[in-house]
């Protein structure tokens, strides 16, 4: 049922000034819970939320889809 639905997505993925990933920081999660905090709080809506490591080709699959999507 839900796959045929859309979804507000907004995602991060961190590069340097070579395009190369950047180290994960120290405080990522703090940063992380943060933001959908701040998304909730001003949505009042329920928010999922992926932490961690993708690769880059992940975050292009996501781009494209919400690219079409949009």
């Amino acid at each position: 049922m839900t796959d045929k639905l859309v979804f507000p997505t907004l995602a991060f993925q961190l590069r340097n000034e070579k395009g190369l990933p950047y180290d994960i920081p120290d405080d990522w999660l703090e940063t992380v819970l943060s933001v959908a905090s701040f998304i909730n709080g001003k949505y009042k809506c329920g928010i999922d939320v992926v932490y961690g490591l993708a690769s880059r080709k992940g975050f292009e699959i996501l781009d494209k889809e919400a690219n079409k999507c949009g």
